[in-house]
């Protein structure tokens, strides 16, 4: 069996297993017609990886923990999206600026939500772009609510020598751990994140946290500016005082 075979054959395990509740060998090698050794190696390898489970050896196999968090994944992006869009919708038009709603995925954030502004010069960012959270603003918001131990945990072991794009541009902006824990200080401080050209080059934005009834930050919620127009701090806390009372909203939607 080739590697794209088996690859395959696991995926049908995943789905076998998810459609039943539980399984054993011989039920996955009669339902995928494998031999039972081969059926009994895709169900370890499930199990190594978490997706599968099992109790006690030669028992069945369930549902695992990793399987169960992406359902859980995807079910909270799916309810926050239709919780947030018409928020951001109202956000952007009020604003008039270019809004997004991101999360936060290991060293990186995913946006979920984007509106695009109804000026002339408008800044889109894709649905499901994925972004370094310590180079943007809903990173690093989203980066403020975690504790230090979480921070040195992601960041420690990062390769900060790769010179980027953003760093030609911005010799300012956040090139190292210590960077990264001056910023996110200060963005504790503040109550609110910032970039100017270290995302991408002539965008600025400001960002909030959003935080859920249990205290956690989910998601945060970004104003995207030509960064031209974001010269002075007085310029971004003009921006924030503008988006918090719609981020205040939508944290009350998620505390519900």
């Amino acid at each position: 069996m080739s590697v794209l075979q088996t690859g395959a054959r696991t995926l049908d395990v995943v789905q076998l297993v998810a459609s039943r509740g539980e399984v054993s060998v011989t039920e996955v090698a009669g339902a995928l017609q494998i031999s039972p050794s081969m059926a009994h190696r895709l169900l370890n390898t499930c199990l190594t990886k978490g997706f599968l489970r099992q109790d006690f050896s030669g028992g069945p196999y369930s549902v695992g923990g990793t399987l169960r968090q992406i359902a859980d994944d995807v079910n909270r992006d799916k309810s926050m999206r239709a919780v947030l869009a018409p928020l951001l919708r109202k956000a952007t038009r009020e604003l008039s600026e270019s809004c997004s709603i991101a999360v936060l995925e290991g060293r990186n954030i995913r946006f979920l939500l984007s509106e695009e502004s109804p000026n002339l010069v408008t800044i889109s960012t894709p649905i499901r772009r994925v972004a370094p959270a310590f180079s943007t603003a809903a990173g690093r918001a989203l980066l403020a609510t975690l504790d230090d131990a979480d921070i040195e945990a992601l960041f420690r072991d990062m390769d900060w020598e790769t010179k980027t794009a953003s760093e030609v541009h911005n010799p300012q902006g956040v090139h190292s751990f210590s960077d990264l824990q001056a910023e996110l200080q200060r963005t504790r401080q503040r109550g609110w994140a910032v970039q100017a050209g270290e995302s991408q080059v002539g965008m600025a934005a400001v960002a909030m946290a959003l935080v859920d009834g249990a205290g956690v930050g989910v998601a945060s919620v970004t104003v995207t500016v030509p960064q031209i127009r974001l010269h002075k701090r007085s310029d971004a806390v003009a921006l924030v005082n503008q988006l918090r009372p719609h981020q205040q909203q939508m944290q009350k939607r998620l505390a519900r």
